[in-house]
């Protein structure tokens, strides 16, 4: 009984373990704050086609900061990301376009650009998966502060 037992909390030794727990229920309590909010308002697929649209953006900062990762990955996601906001914007505001078809037509536009941006290197060294979805265990002590 006390293998097992130890089997389950012998990873809880690891500093990194444990800043990927804390990290954890800090985003966990955080998105269920901020994902009532959105629900209610109707943007669920807003919220999800903007974290997707900003790839583009995250590798153009890639690329040019020469494999770097760094603050310059979260400036580039962001300006990605306001001009995702922008087009969406003009698209329901002068193309006479529902919203959801907006999002969905700058989702994939943006998706498949950054795609095309990553695969156009010769050899980037970083996964797409790590840039779309992060590493939970690579989070340091100043990503939690």
């Amino acid at each position: 009984m006390e293998a097992i037992f130890n089997f389950f909390t012998e990873p809880l030794n690891y500093v990194f373990i444990q800043r990927g727990l804390l990290a954890l229920v800090l985003v966990g309590t955080i998105s269920a704050v901020i994902g009532c909010f959105v629900v209610v308002r109707g943007l669920s697929f807003f919220g999800d086609a903007l974290a997707h649209a900003v790839l583009p953006g995250v590798a153009l900062s890639y690329i040019s900061s020469g494999g770097a990762v760094g603050s310059n990955l979260f400036v580039g996601g962001l300006g990605a990301g306001v001009i995702s906001a922008l087009i969406i914007a003009f698209l329901t505001r002068n193309e006479r376009l529902k919203e959801d078809t907006a999002v969905g037509l700058v989702f994939v536009t943006m998706f498949a650009l950054g795609i095309a941006i990553i695969s156009s290197q010769g050899s980037y060294s970083i996964d797409l998966s790590h840039i779309l979805f992060g590493s939970i265990n690579g989070i340091s002590e100043g990503d939690l502060v």
